[in-house]
């Protein structure tokens, strides 16, 4: 159950199993406390009363305790499924044109830089309750380079990835020790829009006139003009010329949004599921083990389950 919960973003399906192996657990709960303690079941007598209910809380708090674990699934997916590179072009010569099931979740760049007063947006239109139509940029990229020196020379072939967002500008968020971290593949926005995307990368290499001028390989530049024109994929994935030869289009997208900062409410959930599922007294095995090993151990010391041998001289006397 645990494990489902915690690869649920993964895909549907396993959240689909994690959350019925959730309702499972829930409903075994009382079950098992039944077969265990068959006796105080049947007495029902008030010293019996917390081990009837216990059960039933702590079906409850495992039923939150799952749902809440798979909410915190995509911290869990991202930290697990990260890699750290020292520059974008090694970035770009692992990932490029590679399928997205195959990408990492999350990446960190040791060395990178978003030109941020090159990026442009695709518009979004929507028509207002007046019936007149409304065009907002929604779908925003910039080039990345691997310094800021690269990035005010400005060369295309100094273009290694793209950062977008869903937006109107791309925040250049770079963390305290220099590096900018961001999503390869994963969240849901990401995937949704990624043709969105891949339009407003379009419109940067438009309006800035961007081309390549030589095609980078392993052993020498090749001119751009002679290894044929850029290839891009409408649907970005497999097809097309991969690594350091890739066009500048088929170059990795980064969803330029910091894990660390986007999954700030999953942590919370994420601890708040430890806590329900492994520190309840009613569900939690740390605590349960304990209970019963206690149980265990004092049956062990008394070999006539509470009786007490009496001698016939006593029960004469009684009588």
């Amino acid at each position: 159950t645990v494990l489902c919960c915690l690869f649920a973003s993964v895909h549907t399906v396993v959240a689909s199993v994690g959350a019925l192996l959730g309702c499972a657990l829930a409903a075994s709960l009382p079950l098992i406390f039944a077969t265990l303690f068959e006796a105080a079941y049947g007495r029902r007598a008030k010293a019996d009363v917390p081990v009837i209910f216990c059960p039933c809380l702590g079906s409850a708090v495992a039923l939150i305790g799952a749902f809440v674990l798979l909410e915190s699934s995509g911290l869990v997916v991202g930290e697990l499924w990260r890699v750290d590179v020292d520059s974008v072009k090694t970035l770009c010569s692992r990932y490029a044109g590679v399928a997205r099931d195959r990408l990492p979740r999350t990446v960190c760049i040791q060395q990178a830089f978003i030109k941020t007063d090159w990026e442009a947006g695709k518009l979004r239109c929507e028509s207002n309750e007046g019936g007149r139509v409304e065009c907002k940029a929604a779908f925003a990229a910039a080039p990345i380079f691997d310094g800021e020196a690269l990035a005010a020379a400005g060369l295309p072939d100094e273009i290694w990835a793209w950062a977008v967002v869903r937006g109107r500008h791309v925040d250049a968020n770079y963390r305290p020790d220099g590096q900018l971290c961001g999503y390869l593949a994963g969240p849901d926005q990401f995937d949704f829009y990624l043709g969105d995307f891949r339009l407003a990368v379009q419109r940067v290499i438009e309006k800035h006139a961007l081309r390549l001028q030589h095609q980078v390989t392993e052993d020498a530049p090749t001119p751009a003009d002679a290894a044929g024109p850029p290839t891009w994929s409408s649907g970005g994935e497999g097809s097309g010329r991969k690594g350091l030869q890739a066009s500048l289009e088929d170059r990795p997208l980064l969803l330029a949004a910091d894990p660390a900062e986007v999954t700030s409410q999953e942590q919370a959930w994420l601890l708040a599921a430890a806590i329900l599922l492994c520190l309840c007294p009613c569900v939690g095995p740390v605590p349960l083990g304990c209970v019963f090993g206690y149980w265990c151990w004092a049956r062990s010391d008394d070999q006539y389950s509470g009786r007490h041998l009496v001698s016939p001289d006593d029960l004469d006397s009684d009588f």
